[in-house]
């Protein structure tokens, strides 16, 4: 969102706790998890090998043709056994440390543990609540004049990886944690604020490596205009941003209403063309939950999931 022309992060609505210093090394450390890091050069394995392998060449330079020169007692055969000794220490260190550096590149250092991944997030999806109150306070009339407040309502939050970005600099990064569960960098986030009367919904585009959310979408649906809300198995294509078409299969939270414009509205809790790639599993509670929270405020009977989908 933007406050004035000034496009600010999401956590800077969590007031008094935001700190530009902390942002400014989340945002790092988001990109850290999922691209890993890099050692210092004085640190690196290989770094250790070329210098022996500058050192091999710079003492067979320099001894050798001294040895010959100062008249040495060794015999000019030793001499020259001993050039060829550091010349081929030389080169085998020399291959040696291009083959460490090219292993070293593709290594993974000092990854961002899931445990501070997640305490970044949840400072994050705190700040994407607080920004939601604000937006669909002020786009929503009923909430905006006092008629019905989402003020004190428990937030139900879902989101699921996004490939579109609202930066196209910033493409969807993915990451099998050592938890096992599958953390992205652009999220679909739903956020829900259930009242006594209806329930008020903001879907944002939010991108973790700048901390902006953008795109918003707000709903606002009174409970005795719900038909159905509920948690399934679907497939659906979709373009992606390469251009081609793409079978997504996933599984959904879906709210449908009886009236109004947009009839369905939900988000993509699991995706399973991701699992396939990187293995792993999403978190489903939360969406199980909000389909047995909600429906009991519609007034719905309770979902009766499919074998295998519990």
């Amino acid at each position: 969102m933007a406050r004035g022309n000034k496009i600010i992060s999401v956590t800077s609505y969590n007031g008094d706790e935001y700190d530009q210093f902390q942002e400014n090394i989340t945002r790092v450390r988001y990109i850290k998890y999922f691209k890993g890091t890099r050692p210092q050069f004085k640190e690196r394995e290989s770094t250790g090998i070329f210098i022996g392998a500058f050192l091999s060449f710079f003492i067979g330079v320099l001894a050798a043709p001294y040895l010959l020169s100062i008249g040495s007692h060794f015999s000019n055969r030793t001499i020259l056994g001993f050039a060829m000794l550091m010349a081929a220490s030389t080169v085998f260190l020399t291959i040696w440390g291009i083959g460490k550096f090219k292993e070293e590149r593709q290594r993974v250092y000092r990854p961002v543990p899931d445990e501070e991944f997640d305490r970044y997030l949840d400072f994050d999806i705190k700040g994407l609540i607080n920004r939601a109150r604000i937006v669909v306070t002020e786009a929503t009339p009923v909430l905006k004049s006092g008629e019905d407040s989402i003020e004190e309502a428990d937030p139900i939050v879902l989101y699921s990886p996004e490939e579109y970005s609202s930066n196209v600099n910033l493409p969807l990064l993915v990451k099998r944690g050592d938890d096992g569960f599958i953390r992205a960098s652009n999220l679909y986030v739903m956020i829900l604020f259930p009242t006594e009367k209806a329930m008020y919904i903001n879907i944002t585009y939010f991108n973790l490596c700048n901390g902006q959310a953008k795109f918003d979408r707000i709903y606002a649906c009174p409970y005795e205009n719900v038909s159905d809300i509920f948690y399934k198995k679907r497939k659906y294509e979709q373009v992606s941003q390469a251009g081609e078409v793409v079978l997504k299969r996933v599984k959904s939270f879906l709210i449908t209403a009886k009236v109004g414009d947009t009839r369905t509205v939900g988000v993509d809790v699991v995706d399973f063309n991701l699992i396939d790639e990187y293995g792993g599993k999403f978190n489903e509670a939360p969406a199980q939950e909000a389909v047995k929270i909600l429906r009991e405020k519609a007034g719905l009977e309770q979902q009766k999931l499919p074998a295998g989908d519990e």
